[in-house]
């Protein structure tokens, strides 16, 4: 079973992004589980990783930034372990490093 995580830091359309994903799950026939979290705890241990965002990009970092552990986190289990991610508008761009 695949375990996606969407991180919730506040920003973002978290009841449709996990709707979206459990239907597109369901009809493909993919076993999964799909949380909405705000632990790191949980991102570490994903198969794969949803960030969306809406709104500004500093109040968007902002709101990542003041959940504990989220951003060393991400860094470790997308950058460093190349594990699956999808960034949804500004989350995409926090991400970025320019």
């Amino acid at each position: 079973m695949q375990r996606l995580v969407i991180i919730d830091y506040g920003s973002g359309n978290l009841h449709s992004a996990a709707k979206a994903f459990e239907r597109a799950a369901r009809e493909g026939e993919v076993a999964s589980e799909i949380i909405v979290s705000t632990r790191a705890e949980d991102v570490a241990t994903a198969d794969r990783v949803v960030l969306p965002g809406v709104g500004a990009f500093a109040d968007c970092k902002r709101g990542l930034d003041q959940v504990p552990g989220m951003r060393a986190t991400l860094e470790d289990v997308v950058r460093a372990k190349g594990r699956p991610f999808l960034g949804i508008c500004v989350g995409m761009q926090l991400l970025s490093e320019r």
